[in-house]
């Protein structure tokens, strides 16, 4: 029960680390306070801070309690990596949409000037990576890409779009360029672990795609692929869940290329045949989009 997060704070050598139970929506709200604000208000409490054990006081308690270890991916909702030694923030919550996504991260670069501020778009286990810690213990939403294998790719082009649905159903969008250089453009209801349980053979076996394609929101995310080159392109604002590990029994000869969290790369590559409604203005100002 709750919003579980997890926070680490580095600085003069020292690592502590703090969980609470309610954090993980207020991540990008806590931290646009700037370095050292965040880092007072974000520390593990002292025990006699406490409040008694298996009390209502308990589950309503907002505190940060020090921890040994970070949470698996499957608990752990938002978190805060801030290195003083190194001034490296690290990041991530789930945000509402693609614009509030870009508000939040630039707030962050600008409330946070001189420090190298990412997003840790592997959620949990990108802190875990950022200590030098093993990421598999953590992981418990690893794909199984034997549950899906006989299904086909869950891509949808004019032919087999639900009209029962509203816009907003479909999150993401699949460009391939293909080896003639035609662009074929597909919808997904599925999140960006979708890549992770469809092979480059389901991609050849798609029914024709659009030729251009208007949204009326944003994505949340993108897959370009490009089968000359036998190139694929990620970009999410979500946690990659295992998205993007290991792809080469499936996607046999391709190389992969992760986009953060910018839509521009694929618009690009799209070169207009992928309208969406305009960029939050605050994009202009962010080169790496988190990464």
């Amino acid at each position: 029960m709750g919003n579980r997060a997890n926070y680490v704070v580095i600085e003069r050598g020292e690592t502590s680390l703090g969980w609470s139970r309610w954090g993980a929506t207020r991540i990008v709200a806590d931290l646009l306070a700037g370095p050292e604000a965040a880092t007072a208000a974000l520390r593990p409490s002292e025990p006699s801070e406490f409040p008694p054990p298996n009390t209502a006081e308990a589950l309503q308690w907002t505190g940060i309690t020090p921890v040994d270890e970070l949470m698996t991916d499957v608990y752990c909702e938002g978190a805060a990596l801030i290195d003083h030694d190194r001034r490296v923030l690290l990041a991530f919550e789930q945000p509402d949409d693609y614009a509030t996504f870009v508000d939040g991260l630039a707030g962050l670069v600008e409330a946070w000037p001189g420090w190298h501020v990412r997003w840790a778009f592997d959620g949990v286990l990108d802190i875990a990576a950022y200590l030098g810690q093993d990421r598999t213990p953590l992981r418990e939403q690893a794909p199984d890409q034997s549950l899906l294998a006989d299904r086909p790719a869950p891509f949808h082009g004019p032919d087999d779009l639900r009209p029962d649905r509203p816009d907003h159903w479909y999150e993401g969008v699949l460009s391939i360029r293909r080896p003639d250089g035609s662009l074929e453009l597909y919808l997904a209801a599925d999140d960006q672990t979708a890549i992770a349980y469809t092979t480059a053979a389901k991609v050849e076996a798609l029914a024709s795609g659009f030729a251009h394609l208007e949204r009326p929101e944003l994505p949340r995310w993108g897959l370009h692929l490009d089968q000359a080159a036998r190139a694929g392109a990620l970009w999410c604002i979500d946690r990659l869940q295992g998205a993007l590990i290991d792809l080469s029994p499936t996607w046999p000869g391709w190389t992969w290329t992760f986009w953060g969290a910018d839509v521009r790369k694929q618009l690009d590559a799209c070169a207009g045949a992928l309208r969406v409604p305009p960029l939050p203005a605050r994009l202009r100002h962010l080169n790496t989009v988190g990464l």
